[in-house]
């Protein structure tokens, strides 16, 4: 394993994979509507380009400036992603539907970037009606546990290094 200091951390090497075969696994984790939204483009520009060669900047592929963009929003991403934290409020007074609801207010801000189905599915091994239960707001017939609160937390930060750990080529 190869390690580099920076800033008196430690990291790796990050792993550099052609745009082409990294954007259909990011898709899996990562919203690409978010991803377009960011860059200001189209939710149809990075399909276009994935569908396209990627030899010059004339072409209608990716050429070297789309591709510092998404190194660039990729590492902001991954940052947010492992600094990010869902959390059940511990306060013993609050009426349990208001912290059901807080618990979905924050799954729901970090879904607008990240694939929940990704997480519940492949992390979690649940259903897509196991998740839905839960992200019901004023039931409290299914709700998330701190055990299920942790795997996603973890997942989160997983997404967040994977993001940090590749860099996109031609």
């Amino acid at each position: 394993m190869h390690w580099k200091k920076k800033d008196s951390a430690m990291e790796t090497e990050k792993i550099k994979v052609p745009v082409k075969q990294a954007l259909p696994m990011i898709a899996e984790m990562v919203k690409l509507k978010y991803v377009t939204d960011a860059l200001g483009k189209s939710s149809g520009w990075i399909y276009n380009k994935l569908n396209h060669e990627t030899t010059t900047s004339k072409s209608n592929g990716f050429n070297q400036s789309d591709i510092n963009l998404l190194n660039n929003l990729f590492q902001e991403i991954g940052e947010k992603l492992i600094n990010t934290r869902i959390s059940i409020p511990s306060e013993e007074n609050k009426d349990p539907i208001q912290k059901r609801k807080e618990v979905i207010e924050q799954i729901l801000s970090v879904s607008e970037i990240i694939s929940m189905p990704f997480i519940y599915k492949n992390k979690m091994g649940k259903n897509l009606t196991w998740y839905l239960n839960r992200m019901r707001r004023n039931s409290l017939k299914a709700s998330f546990k701190q055990d299920d609160i942790n795997m996603i937390n973890l997942a989160i930060i997983e997404i967040g290094n994977k993001l940090l750990s590749i860099e996109l080529i031609l």
